[in-house]
C-alpha cells in the first residue's frame, strides 16, 4: 500500500479502525477482587475481611456466626477470558461474558454451581459446603 491510497477518507478510515481495534479491546478488561469465605454455625470467629458479609447475613436472617477468609484473588479479565480461583474442594472458574450498557455478565462454575449473572457491585454466591457449613464467593467490580 502506497501513501496515495491512504488519501481516500474511507481507506483511511477503514484503516485507522483496523489498527484501533486491539486497544479499544483491550480498554474493555476487567478486574474482579474474589473472595472464598467459609461460613458456619461453628464458632463465633469473623474475619475482618468478612465483617460487612456476617453483618449482612445477620440483617436477612441467616444464622452463620462464623465467617473465615479462605482465600482471595484478583482476575484481570478480557472479554471471553477466564480466571481461576482456588476452593478447598476444588476450583471455580469465573469468565466475563459481555459488558452491555453498563451491566457485567459474568459466569461462574464451581463443584456445585453454574451460573452466568449480572454483576453491577457486588454478588455473593454459594458454591458448596466445607467444614460443615458453606462456601461463598464474593466477587466485587
Amino acid at each position: 500500500m502506497n501513501c496515495r491510497s491512504l488519501r481516500s477518507p474511507a481507506r483511511f478510515l477503514a484503516l485507522f479502525f483496523l489498527l484501533a481495534a486491539p486497544s479499544a479491546a483491550l480498554a474493555q478488561s476487567v478486574t474482579l477482587k474474589v473472595q472464598v469465605a467459609s461460613v458456619s454455625s461453628n464458632g463465633t470467629e469473623i474475619d475482618p475481611a468478612l465483617k460487612q458479609m456476617a453483618q449482612d447475613f445477620k440483617r436477612n436472617g441467616l444464622a452463620f456466626t462464623n465467617f473465615k477468609l479462605v482465600g482471595s484473588e484478583n482476575l484481570n479479565l478480557a472479554p471471553g477470558q477466564s480466571g481461576n480461583v482456588k476452593l478447598p474442594n476444588g476450583n471455580a472458574s469465573v469468565t466475563y461474558v459481555r459488558q452491555a450498557g453498563g451491566k457485567l455478565t459474568i459466569k461462574i462454575s464451581a463443584p456445585a454451581v453454574t451460573t452466568e449473572v449480572d454483576l453491577d457491585r457486588e454478588l455473593t454466591l454459594g458454591v458448596g459446603e466445607h467444614g460443615g457449613g458453606k462456601l461463598f464467593l464474593i466477587v466485587r467490580k
